[in-house]
């Protein structure tokens, strides 16, 4: 919670500082609207950062930017998860976006026209508007069926 139980408040919260949530950030700062970025991760593309070495996104450069910021990289480059992190990190600092890294939350609530975004460590945060854009590979997602395959069968999530 804030100082003295206090609710902080800001117009936008954004939850996630992924490609979406950071290309919603650069059109907020675009039309001079107050927001902050929330993110659980420390560090801007630290989730990219975590995946395996070998991984390669599944589209060339030509189509990785971001609004306003070209992907550093030829056009036909198929970038690795390094370098998208990085780029996305390059990305929050070059257009100084209001990223709060190392900010889980844990609930958003309707409240009075709006929202009241709690984090892990209590914080409240009032906002008119919340955009959520935690992307959907945070949790592993195993079929039920899963288990009954045979077990020379490698699975991947």
């Amino acid at each position: 919670m804030g100082e003295n139980g206090a609710v902080e408040r800001i117009d936008t919260v954004v939850i996630g500082a992924g490609q979406a949530g950071l290309s919603a950030g650069y059109h907020l700062a675009k039309h001079g609207l107050p927001f902050v970025i929330l993110d659980a991760d420390e560090r801007v593309g630290e989730h990219w950062r975590e995946r395996w070495d070998s991984l390669r996104l599944y589209s060339p450069a030509r189509y990785d930017s971001l609004p306003g910021r070209r992907f550093p990289a030829p056009s036909s480059h198929w970038p690795t998860a390094r370098e998208m992190g990085d780029y996305l990190e390059a990305y929050a600092n070059s257009f100084e976006l209001p990223v709060r890294g190392g900010t889980r939350v844990d609930r958003v609530e309707p409240r009075d026209g709006g929202f009241v975004v709690t984090t892990a460590d209590g914080a409240r945060i009032a906002s008119r508007q919340v955009v959520v854009a935690t992307g959907p590979f945070r949790q592993p997602n195993i079929p039920a069926f899963a288990g009954e395959l045979d077990p020379s069968i490698r699975q991947l999530h």
